[in-house]
């Protein structure tokens, strides 16, 4: 995946987490970070007990971004199998 900021090429990876990762509108953080309980919020990873939560993502060590597709069905490592 190239940059969309610069055109570079990305390096892909993951982002995980302990805890289910999140998108939340505005920048007050959240207590309770859970998606279903705020409006507007996107789940980017279910949260599994065993596995915690992980996220593909890609990283532009030029620009310093971090852009991750939630639209694709592949990128929560923890969502349902195809």
């Amino acid at each position: 995946m190239n940059c969309p900021w610069c055109n570079r090429e990305m390096e892909r990876g993951v982002i995980q987490s302990g805890q289910e990762i999140s998108w939340f509108p505005g920048i007050k953080r959240r207590f309770f970070g859970r998606a279903e309980f705020h409006r507007g919020a996107v789940e980017l990873s279910r949260l599994s007990f065993v596995r915690g939560s992980a996220v593909v993502a890609h990283l532009c060590r030029f620009c310093e971004k971090v852009v991750i597709d939630y639209g694709d069905a592949h990128s929560d490592l923890n969502g349902p199998p195809d």
